[in-house]
């Protein structure tokens, strides 16, 4: 199947994913649905089948941990279990016994309903409703309302599905005549007399049964047993028109809304005035029953109220009041503005709730239990226009493969940047019409977008003027080009084989007939927003002078919209600008990436070290005598990259003995040492902390492994003398002598690289070793770092902001010592008030791309797309999961099993079941990531046999769980992503024994960076406490094919309570819902802190220390040379050109004793 077959078979599947966990979760349907769904058999009580919308009597409170994972007073001897006897959930419920109380008639009507709406609020609720905002009539409100109960199955209700291969002449075996009969226009088995376990272990013992039906007529008898034991039959009660009188008061609890349809529900209502003809309108459903405890024939299931203006004299108003535009701020004025069609029409109590309303407010509003939303994609591409093709954002194109000249180029390039501004000027003719409220938000935001395209503009004038800018664009353009075939030439190889080692004739044959002028550029093209962010930037790298250049510019763009690459673009087009305009002084740290956590910093390094393996290679290229493709004076100095993270997780050495030395030397002894296929992986998680398992290059594998008893592949590091390198295993890939990759410490200080990866932890190390120095140049005619990149800018807040913040003044005065100041760029989907943020950072001006227009849904370069199944457009939807009367583990062991489940036995082609195969599993932190890890090994599996018993059906077998956390090991880490891009879900792996992964536990470490096609479905357990990180998490999945994400409430939080009953309109503005970031690192007490740590990093760094400086360096040295030997000073290099050689300052110059060096 191609891939956007997939996607459409995707869109269908997903839907019945969905519809089958809510027929788990919710019910009716998660047996056999026998005679029909709204009359279902179940073969367990309906308070333990189904875990949301139950409402309880009142009374009942559930007296257990919410760690608890069994139900109180629970024994279960089911066949789920034992495959014998099936009987899921015997016994009461979990209960508290209870007094029972008595309500008086309160004195107001507001506090009439106080006590309904707080058995909402309960573990095991005992009421439900909505409450809306009504313009008209509201005496009388008229709706419908739709529940069901459960009563004990009696033997007429029990039936099974059967279909024999005859079904005409089929008649049941004598032994079971007197239980069963054959209903051939049902194509079911009915029970006729009521059997016991005992005689069904009689009838099989006898073992007289034909032996084609023993083991189905088997599960199918005591499937009859468990419906004479513990059956229960679902009674649906419908009322077409209930009937609310606020003629006589405002608290509506008439005897007519009593005891409905005969069962214990009843229906109240509080009506407020709020304004002129405009009234608060609050429906409840209440389970008048008062027992404890607990019976199962006393419980309201899956309730659903519905309340229309058609049917009354009222229209809806929506309930999200006009806040005052004059209190507000720039920001909340501009997403006051941006948000504005976004209305909220109501709120559910004990529920959720949905609605269908217009904006003259005609339509409905009704309860859900299970509240679902699709959140539509953003589309990246560009409106149909006369001006641009596609073909022209090309990165070939744009690139010195493509025969074009510059001005042809560069004339694509205005007629971009002409779309994006007739698109602002577009903006204004709107802003005309708008209501005055919005009016000074509209006139900054086209400010901020003009701004914007006389930027782009500018940056293409220079290069049209510029030489080494334009070669540095073409350039730029032809290593993103080929880093994307490169991954692309990765993806395609793993799709047969995910591991790769030396000698694979495979990728032989692809690097020997690679030409990059022949490769298809299909896939190979910049969106829209990416190319013009490297235009509007151009200046600001090529121009020292430029204002430009110290503005903070701030990519603000929808996860999965492509931020990486951008930046990535710029990084590339400054390395080579550098080289071909500043040729003497070009060596050094070009570019500075600073990440927050290792992770995020460890994925992105393999996607960037593919580009600077594209660049490297152009540079050897034009240093040929017989170059390959365009040559450009680049220089000697290779184009390199560096990981600069903790030493926990690298070794920050290059020698050392003992495991405490944490060397490089130490742990490659240790690899090299292995001969044995048995210890191979041990090795490999105590001593690989090398980071890089695969050439980025070509995918071979850098590392040895046990396949089937038997050592393969070789090992891509080695040491030469004192000094560690790597290189790839494969002879024919461009860097099997050496990867332009570096990660140790000692390496980085020495050689610095072009790019610098780092997390912000590490600068930390600056105050205390002076070596850093060498990053910025000191000491060495090399220029300062051109640009700093700062990726998801959201996380450097709180007090890691505050401390950050306190380094950067330092930063920033080491990186300007030379007179010339980076450029900043920093990156993010998530943020409120970020011009605070980067104020108190970096002390810039901060300038956000793209900028907002007039409405959320467009920027231009990111517009909401129109769902459209027909066509394949659709979102990432969302499910709410409230749990009634289920512990949060309860809930947990539940709805994992069902959604791992449910997949198995989907009928699906095995390139889709793929995408739906891996579960995440989200927590807010690693103490509830614990406990589930337990949970999957034990409770969730025995569920998963529960489930599939009940359906007759095969189960699903779950291998351990694997984790993308702070607590595995960083080749840990890279082993699980790297499975889950490469290893899929088939029978034919399957066979070979390569298991794709079953369940993904994870917690905020995979909220950012992290894009795996395979990842499509995700649990929540919990609302993360904050919205930028909701929407970083659950962002990961759905990023290529339709996703869903379940979000699992926690009942006892009334902040998850608030979250699932504004569900909908939280989820249809939750970028406008993110929390204000902010750092104090001028605050006292950050001041009393760490204020000594900016004054001693400058120092430490910018002036020489005599008591570090080895003493040869000191003036007066007697330390005696030999020929040939190199010292370092004042940013110089001398040789000695003899023999115990004596370095001072009157030595220094004199030819006969020391000669300057390059």
């Amino acid at each position: 199947m191609t891939g956007s077959e997939i996607r459409q078979t995707m869109i269908s599947a997903r839907e019945e994913y969905i519809g089958i966990i809510k027929d788990e979760l919710l019910g009716p349907g998660s047996e056999f649905s026998l005679p029909d769904r709204e009359h279902e058999l179940i073969s367990s009580t309906p308070t333990s089948r189904y875990s949301v919308g139950i409402l309880f009597p009142q009374g009942n409170a559930v007296n257990q941990d919410n760690d608890e994972t069994v139900e109180l007073e629970e024994s279960d001897n089911s066949a789920e279990n034992s495959g014998s006897v099936s009987v899921e959930d015997p016994g009461a419920d979990p209960v508290q016994q209870k007094k029972q109380r008595t309500y008086a008639l309160d004195e107001t009507a507001d506090e009439n309903l106080d006590e309904e709406i707080g058995m909402a609020t309960q573990y095991m609720p005992s009421s439900m409703g909505i409450t809306f905002i009504a313009s008209g009539n509201t005496n009388i409100v008229r709706g419908t309302l739709t529940f069901a109960t459960y009563r004990n199955a009696k033997v007429p209700d029990c039936m099974i599905p059967y279909l024999p291969d005859d079904p005409d002449t089929y008649t049941v075996p004598p032994e079971l005549a007197h239980i069963m009969v054959y209903d051939k226009d049902a194509h079911a088995l009915r029970l006729i007399s009521s059997v016991t376990a005992k005689e069904a272990r009689s009838i099989f013992e006898r073992d007289t049964i034909p032996e084609n039906e023993f083991h189905i007529l088997q599960k199918i008898v005591y499937r009859f047993v468990d419906y004479c034991a513990m059956g229960y039959v679902r009674v649906p009660h419908e009322i077409p028109e209930f009937v609310l009188d606020f003629s006589h008061g405002d608290y509506a609890d008439d005897e007519a809304n009593h005891n409905l349809d005969g069962t214990d529900a009843k229906l109240v209502a509080l009506r407020r005035k709020i304004g002129d003809n405009l009234w608060s309108i609050t429906v409840m459903l209440v389970n008048d029953w008062k027992e404890s405890p607990v019976k199962a024939n006393r419980c309201i299931f899956q309730a659903k109220m519905k309340v229309s203006s058609e049917n009354n004299d009222f229209v809806f108003v929506e309930s999200n009041p006009n806040a005052d535009v004059t209190a507000m701020d720039s920001e909340e004025q501009s997403l006051d503005l941006l948000y504005r069609h976004k209305k909220i029409y109501g709120t559910g109590l004990g529920t959720s709730v949905d609605w269908e309303i217009d904006a003259s407010g005609v339509g409905a509003i009704w309860s859900d239990f299970l509240p679902i939303i699709e959140i539509p994609s953003m589309s990246f591409s560009l409106p149909q226009n006369d001006l641009i093709k596609d073909e022209e954002l090309s990165m070939k194109y744009l690139s010195d493969l493509d025969p074009s000249d510059r001005t042809t180029k560069l004339a694509s390039m205005r007629n971009l940047v002409g779309l994006y501004k007739n698109w602002v000027d577009s903006l204004e003719k709107v802003a005309d019409t708008l209501d005055p409220r919005y009016v000074s938000a509209a006139a900054n935001n086209i400010r901020e977008c003009k701004r914007a395209y006389k930027r782009m503009y500018a940056g293409i004038d220079t290069l049209a003027k510029n030489d080494n800018a334009y070669k540095a664009f073409l350039l730029a353009n032809r290593a993103m080009f080929m880093q994307r075939i490169h991954i692309a030439m990765q993806g395609d190889m793993a799709k047969t084989n995910a591991d790769r080692y030396p000698g694979d004739e495979e990728i032989a044959d692809r690097l020997y007939g690679m030409d990059y002028s022949q490769e298809s550029d299909s896939n190979c093209k910049w969106r829209p927003f990416q190319i013009a962010f490297l235009l509007m930037d151009v200046n600001s790298i090529t121009d020292d002078e430029s204002p430009e250049r110290s503005i903070v510019d701030l990519i603000w763009f929808p996860t999965g919209g492509g931020k990486t690459e951008a930046y990535l673009g710029l990084t590339a087009f400054t390395i080579f600008y550098r080289k071909l305009a500043h040729p003497k002084n070009s060596n050094g740290t070009a570019v500075i990436m600073r990440y927050t956590l290792r992770l995020l910093a460890a994925q992105q390094f393999t996607r960037a070290a593919t580009l600077i393996c594209a660049c490297e290679y152009i540079r050897q290229d034009c240093a040929q005598k017989r170059h390959k493709y365009p040559a450009y004076p680049l220089g000697k100095e290779p184009i390199t990259i560096g990981l600069w993270i903790g030493g926990s997780h690298i070794p920050n050495k290059n020698v050392g003995t003992g495991e405490r030395s944490n060397s490089a030397e130490y742990h490659l002894g240790k690899l090299q040492s292995v001969s044995s296929p048995y210890y191979v992986r041990n090795e490999k998680e105590r001593h690989n902390k090398f980071q890089v398992l695969k050439c980025p290059w070509c995918g071979t594998k850098m590392v040895k492994d046990d396949k089937n008893g038997r050592l393969v592949g070789e090992w891509g590091y080695n040491m030469s003398g004192k000094h560690f390198y790597m290189f790839c295993p494969h002879e024919d890939c461009a860097f099997t002598k050496r990867l332009p990759i570096q990660i140790i410490d000692d390496e980085l200080y020495e050689t610095p690289p072009t790019l610098l990866f780092g997390t912000v932890d590490k600068f930390a190390m600056l105050p205390w070793d002076g070596r850093i120095g060498a990053f910025f140049g000191i000491g060495k005619d090399n220029r300062t770092p051109e640009l700093i990149i700062q990726d998801e800018l959201h996380l450097i807040s709180g007090e890691l902001g505050t401390v950050v913040g306190l380094y950067e003044t330092a930063v920033d005065a080491i990186c300007g010592q030379k007179g010339v100041y980076p450029k900043v760029i920093a990156s993010t989907a998530t943020i409120r008030r970020a011009k605070e943020q980067c104020s108190v950072l970096y002390n810039r001006e901060v300038v956000q791309f793209p900028a907002p227009g007039l409405d959320a849904e467009d920027s231009f370069f990111a517009k909401e797309s129109v769902i459209d199944y027909e066509k394949g457009v659709y979102g990432r939807k969302y499910v709410g999961i409230m749990p009634s009367g289920k512990t949060k583990a309860m809930m947990e062991i539940r709805a994992m099993a069902a959604l791992m489940q449910k997949v198995y036995t989907m009928d699906l082609p095995e390139e889709v079941k793929d995408k739906l195969w891996t579960l995440t599993v989200y927590f807010n932190s690693l103490k509830d990531l614990g406990k589930a890890s337990t949970l999957v090994d034990d409770d969730v599996k025995d569920f998963i046999i529960r489930t599939a018993n009940r359906m007759f059906t095969g189960r699903r077998l779950i291998v351990s769980a694997d984790e993308l956390t702070s607590r595995v090991s960083t080749t840990e880490l890279n082993e699980t992503l790297d499975k889950l891009e490469k290893i899929e879900y088939s029978k034919e792996n399957e066979a070979a024994k390569r298991y794709a992964s079953n369940v993904l536990l994870a917690t905020n470490m995979i909220s950012v960076g992290i894009d795996v096609a395979r990842l499509n479905v995700m649990l929540m357990i919990g609302q993360p406490k904050l919205t930028s990180e909701y929407i970083q998490a659950s962002s990961r999945v759905g990023r290529s094919f339709p996703g869903v994400v379940f979000v699992q409430y926690d009942a006892t939080k009334s902040r998850d309570r608030s979250h699932y009953e504004r569900f909908r309109s939280y989820h249809e503005s939750f970028y406008r819902f993110v929390e204000p970031t902010g750092a104090t690192p001028f605050s006292r007490p950050a001041r009393e802190r760490a204020l000594d740590v900016s004054p001693s990093l400058w120092a430490k760094v910018l002036i020489p220390d005599p008591s570090v400086i080895p003493e040869w360096e000191q003036p007066g040295s007697t330390n005696g040379y030999s020929k040939g030997d190199k010292v370092t000073h004042n940013g110089k290099t001398w040789e000695s050109l003899a023999d115990n050689n004596v370095w001072e300052p009157g030595a220094v110059g004199t030819e006969s004793l020391w000669k300057e060096v390059a």
